[in-house]
């Protein structure tokens, strides 16, 4: 899984876009999220393509860099 940062900035890149439950549900957890919580949530809330996708942008970005 790419690093911690890069995951959460891509996400609120499009945090806007996630089904608003998700996004509740991110916004109240108790305690921060960590990538693997953030996968739970968002196959919980019918949205585990979100991550797959973000994390792909990631790789495919990271593959560029090198």
């Amino acid at each position: 899984m790419a690093d911690r940062g890069a995951l959460l900035r891509e996400l609120m890149a499009v945090f806007d876009e996630l089904p608003a439950a998700l996004r509740d549900a991110i916004n109240y957890a108790p305690e921060p999220l960590d990538p693997k919580s953030l996968a739970v949530l968002c196959r919980r809330h019918g949205a585990g393509n979100v991550l797959a996708m973000i994390e792909m942008k990631l790789k495919r970005r990271a593959g560029r860099q090198r």
